[in-house]
């Protein structure tokens, strides 16, 4: 993976785009439900499909629909994680997407969770992102960790701020390291 602290001080965020102007209200929206229901899953899960170039499904399937979601989402919430079993149950019912998954977790949680998608992956990985390799609950986990170990290093605090001051709003320290992934993973070279 290429030095994302360098990378950042190149990387231009256009306040303009409606990815980057509707982040707050979609986080906002979110934020301002105390405790979701179904109706608030199925609802936010068309707000996040909003981003993606994807018709949303909901596939309710042995006995897990949007009101399981919602307790899922709840707990994820409240406790900061989700165990894999349960991230996969939410990527089943939106889409079968793990990428459709992390989009409502980081919603909810933006400082707990952070969207993955097919241009993170090849940002970090270098490599095509089949969908097979983008589609795997370990591969968000592992992302999830190692957003954790770059916010430990000395430069984060610079770097956040940067990402602040560019985004021309505060965002969570998982957001910061995303974005610049993200704006920076479709130019990335890559193996198959």
């Amino acid at each position: 993976m290429r030095d994302i602290f360098e990378l950042e001080k190149h990387t231009e965020i256009d306040r303009n785009q409606s990815y980057i102007r509707s982040y707050p209200h979609l986080v906002a929206w979110l934020g301002g439900r105390e405790r979701l229901n179904g109706g608030d899953v199925t609802c936010a899960a068309h707000m996040v499909y909003g981003w993606m170039p994807t018709v949303l499904e909901l596939h309710v399937s042995d006995g897990f629909g949007v009101d399981d979601a919602a307790v899922l989402l709840n707990m994820a919430r409240r406790e900061g994680k989700l165990a894999d079993p349960a991230v996969a149950q939410l990527a089943g019912l939106v889409n079968h997407s793990v990428v459709g998954a992390s989009k409502l977790l980081h919603f909810l949680s933006p400082e707990a969770f952070a969207i993955w998608d097919s241009r993170i992956y090849r940002f970090i990985y270098q490599k095509a992102p089949h969908q097979y390799r983008v589609n795997s609950v370990s591969e968000y986990q592992g992302y999830l960790e190692l957003l954790r170990d770059l916010q430990r290093d000395a430069r984060f605090p610079s770097f956040h701020a940067s990402v602040n001051e560019k985004m021309g709003y505060p965002v969570s320290a998982l957001r910061a390291l995303e974005v610049v992934m993200f704006l920076n993973g479709a130019v990335s070279e890559i193996s198959s």
